[in-house]
């Protein structure tokens, strides 16, 4: 299955990482990775979540 593929499972760290890398540069990149940051934190805890803690909707549980 596609999801349980390492490249799956590290793109929302890697997309993260470029986002705090965009946050770090000078205005106005900054601002975009600021803005973009704060859309995205909620769903990056959220897969945190279900895949460290098994709770949510990406827990991985098939029931």
């Amino acid at each position: 299955m596609a999801t349980d593929s390492v490249l799956a499972r590290l793109l929302p760290v890697a997309g993260t990482a470029y986002l705090v890398y965009l946050a770090t540069q000078p205005p106005p990149v900054r601002w975009v990775g600021l803005g973009c940051l704060t859309v995205v934190t909620p769903f990056l805890v959220g897969w945190i979540l279900g895949n460290v803690f098994g709770v949510g909707p990406w827990s991985g549980d098939s029931e």
